[in-house]
């Protein structure tokens, strides 16, 4: 599945850069390994630039973060939009 998701400009960068590699999200959308995320940087518009990422692992931090996990990312997919 493909997840289009905001992200702020200082997290995008990260990512971009390949520096992030992992995504603390809300789960109101049931992610799994193997789904997309198609990250939009968002300064309040979107701003155009984008990234894809493919979801490795999906850590449920409920016990601490109720109703959030943990999305550990990689790669590029369908090249960068940045």
């Amino acid at each position: 599945m493909e997840h289009h998701l905001k992200i702020l400009p200082s997290h995008f960068d990260a990512v971009s850069k390949g520096l992030k590699l992992a995504e603390l999200r809300k789960n109101d959308r049931r992610f799994e390994a193997g789904d997309i995320l198609q990250l939009c940087e968002w300064n309040g518009v979107y701003t155009g630039r984008h990234v894809s990422r493919i979801v490795t692992h999906v850590a449920d931090v409920s016990e601490y973060l109720p109703d959030y996990v943990l999305l550990s990312m990689c790669g590029n997919f369908k090249g960068e939009g940045a």
